[in-house]
């Protein structure tokens, strides 16, 4: 239980109370000692004064006494006008519980700290509901994603365990499929914990050369490129350093180029050119594949969207690139398509 004399309304009450009632006391107080009758007596031609104190007045004894409820209400209704903005916030932040982030103070009027502390308030509120939303579609992100490569692993399980006559064929061919849904089961999980990451912009930026993280990626990936006939290639300057997160970044640029990989012919060749400009940088990746529809490029960064589903994937690659390049100050965009057909992504740096 608050202490009386610990509310801010009474501490102001009692401020306005002396406020109001002390030049009132002062006043009575100069009209008590001020209070006398002078007689002037002309004697013999000569004259003589003689200062007699009077009685207090009688009604001023009753004002001043009067005076000190009415000094006592008006200050208590000033306080409750003065801390009634405060009141508003501390009875909308009661109010304002996990389900109901929508709520604003929205205070339009009082004085401008007190604004200024709502529209913080609002502010501060805003990001929770950001930061709920982002929990809550992680969540339902993850249980989508995940519930296919666990319902994998048990179907085999149960599959191998119900079998009449197994053989080591058969356990080697279940063995395989659960290998590969959790292997599916891990790419996804890696995803979902960088796009977190990305989303809450939880990055530590320091001076990197982009260059070298883009041969790095290459050379990871080249093995992969390597066994469908794909060439990697990567131009650009000799170093570019700017303030990134290289763990994150690599992710980024992974992803893209992983994506051109699984989406080029054999025999093609995926472009991989970092290029760099007075106020930034860029990582462009270029396959030859089949491109992207006219229709479709609107959905080419939407959450578990994929072109064709006779390719690999699971949607992610894409949005989680685009997010780690908005945590970064920059952008992932898809260029206009070229007459030799194909893709090019271009991720965007402020240097």
């Amino acid at each position: 239980m608050t202490r009386p004399w610990r509310s801010l309304r009474a501490r102001l009450a009692v401020l306005g109370f002396l406020a109001i009632y002390l030049p009132a006391l002062l006043l009575f107080g100069v009209i008590v000692v001020t209070d006398t009758d002078t007689t002037v007596q002309v004697l013999g031609g000569v004259e003589s004064t003689r200062t007699v104190s009077a009685h207090r007045s009688a009604w001023v004894s009753w004002t001043v006494l009067a005076l000190a409820p009415a000094a006592a209400a008006l200050a208590w209704w000033w306080a409750g006008r003065a801390t009634a903005p405060i009141e508003r916030i501390r009875a909308a932040a009661d109010d304002i519980g996990g389900t109901d982030l929508s709520r604003r103070i929205a205070l339009d009027r009082g004085p401008a700290e007190v604004m200024a502390l709502a529209a913080s308030f609002d502010a501060m509120l805003d990001r929770l509901e950001r930061a709920a939303a982002t929990q809550w579609r992680l969540i339902d992100e993850t249980s989508h994603e995940l519930r296919v490569p666990l319902s994998v692993l048990m179907t085999n399980a149960e599959v191998l365990l119900d079998h009449p006559e197994p053989t080591v064929e058969i356990y080697r061919r279940g063995l395989q499929r659960s290998r590969e849904a959790s292997e599916r089961l891990q790419t996804t999980i890696d995803h979902l914990l960088v796009d977190a990451r990305a989303r809450a912009r939880a990055v530590d930026r320091r001076p990197a050369d982009l260059t070298a993280l883009v041969r790095g990626v290459a050379e990871q990936a080249g093995v992969l490129a390597a066994g469908k006939g794909i060439g990697l290639s990567v131009t650009g300057p000799s170093g570019a350093v700017c303030s990134v997160d290289e763990p994150t970044m690599s992710r980024a640029i992974s992803n893209l180029v992983d994506n051109a990989i699984r989406y080029a012919p054999a025999g093609s060749e995926v472009e991989i050119a970092v290029e760099v400009t007075g106020t930034g940088a860029s990582v462009v990746v270029t396959d030859h594949g089949p491109g992207v529809p006219a229709g479709e490029r609107e959905h080419v960064f939407e959450r578990f969207w994929r072109g064709r589903r006779d390719v690999p994937g699971t949607g992610l690659g894409l949005p989680i690139a685009r997010q780690i390049a908005l945590a970064h100050g920059g952008d992932l965009t898809l260029d206009p398509p070229h007459p030799g057909g194909g893709c090019t992504f271009r991720l965007t740096l402020r240097r």
